[in-house]
């Protein structure tokens, strides 16, 4: 049973994934800390100039307080990530740190490649 996706990431690719479980952003993801039941969805994005991390980011559906709506963790990218959340300017997410993301947030990992979140 899968849960009910929390958002939809757009990425400038063009492809469009939903958030109904943890998914993993980078150049070459890994799922090491994963159970097997568990398995996250694995995102690969171009990065021609080596700037994004093999395991960039993830999102996840939120939990407790965050319910219903979708967390971003930056997992120590070497480049780091710039969020844009509506009608803020752009922030640096600290490493480990999960902020919770707005429809119409932006995410940037650099390298040309954003992520554009939205409602389901």
């Amino acid at each position: 049973m899968t849960a009910q996706p929390v958002a939809r990431l757009t990425f400038s690719d063009g492809e469009t994934v939903d958030v109904d479980r943890a998914v993993l952003v980078g150049r070459a993801p890994e799922a090491r800390r994963f159970t097997s039941t568990d398995q996250p969805r694995l995102v690969t994005v171009n990065s021609p100039n080596q700037e994004i991390s093999s395991t960039h980011l993830e999102v996840r559906p939120g939990s407790g307080a965050d319910h219903g709506s979708a967390i971003v963790t930056d997992m120590g990218s070497t480049n780091g990530t710039v969020l844009t959340l509506p009608g803020l300017s752009a922030e640096d997410l600290q490493p480990g740190i999960a902020v919770q993301l707005l429809p119409g947030s932006v995410i940037d990992l650099g390298d040309g490649v954003t992520i554009q979140v939205t409602n389901v």
